[in-house]
């Protein structure tokens, strides 16, 4: 290469621009693709997380309710009890739809006896206590007429065992007795009462639940599918709360289990139980 080939200095200056404007237009170029990825990448992780949103909504809009309808036999959110023949029956009511509530329900053969309605929790020690001591001359005066007898299970015990739900699970129990075997459910209770755990304890398992209630006599096919899948869990809920709420039933310390109605008067004093009776009578 001779002098005269070699680019002048205005050339290479020249070059260099050209060089320099190409490395400018190239960088422009990759921040713009940049910025179109990094958009659209923000774009699609909109749709993503709208489409999951999306689905959750129309997942729990589409999830089963749990239904809170009641058992039949407890039209008025107790199973009734009346005397015939010297015997116990049980009163037999069209349950309660998820929508409604408990209502009164005439009860047949009372001819002006003294009402009795007894609050229970089957996790309660003192219900334990109270049926030890007066279940059997209750039932005399339901036997000869004078009374008749509601039992309307609760639940507000869970606290008192070790967060096992053993009294929910209890009142579901004798929900699904009231149901399918409701001429079994006083030694069904009897059982429950007999056997009752001690609170601090995790309570009976489903399987426990199940033997004292097939020892009651409640047994069936039915039965066991009821206390399996805790059918009557939304009613045990539904009608707690109602009760809880209602301050007729509430005492100085508010609601607790056991609680006596006698003739529509709660008692402030359980071991007055036989003397209300047999003073409404009169």
């Amino acid at each position: 290469m001779t002098n005269n080939d070699r680019p002048t200095k205005n050339e290479r200056r020249q070059h260099a621009r050209e060089v320099s404007r190409q490395r400018a237009d190239a960088e422009k170029r990759r921040k713009r693709r940049n910025k179109w990825f990094l958009q659209g990448g923000i774009g699609l992780g909109i749709i993503a997380i709208a489409a999951i949103i999306t689905l959750v909504v129309v997942n729990v809009n589409n999830a089963p309710a749990v239904s809170a309808a009641g058992p039949k036999n407890m039209a008025t959110g107790a199973i009734q009890f009346t005397g015939e023949g010297g015997e116990v029956t049980p009163v037999t009511t069209k349950a309660v739809t998820a929508k409604g509530t408990p209502s009164a329900v005439p009860t047949s053969n009372t001819d002006g006896a003294v009402a009795v309605t007894e609050y229970v929790d089957w996790a309660c020690p003192v219900c334990k206590q109270f049926e030890a001591a007066y279940a059997d001359q209750i039932l005399d005066k339901v036997k000869s007429g004078d009374a008749t007898l509601a039992i309307q299970p609760v639940s507000i015990l869970d606290r008192s065992y070790q967060s096992s739900r053993y009294a929910s699970r209890a009142a579901n129990a004798a929900m699904c007795v009231a149901n399918y075997a409701p001429d079994k459910f006083l030694d069904v209770q009897t059982q429950f009462f007999d056997n009752q755990p001690t609170e601090g304890t995790s309570g009976l398992t489903n399987a426990e639940i199940a033997k004292l209630v097939k020892a009651g006599g409640a047994t069936g096919s039915n039965v066991s599918e009821c206390l399996s899948t805790e059918q009557f869990k939304g009613w045990v809920t539904k009608s707690t709360k109602l009760v809880t709420a209602d301050e007729a039933l509430q005492g100085t310390q508010g609601f607790g289990t056991p609680t006596v109605v006698v003739n529509g008067k709660r008692l402030d004093n359980l071991s007055t139980v036989i003397t209300a009776i047999d003073a409404a009578a009169k």
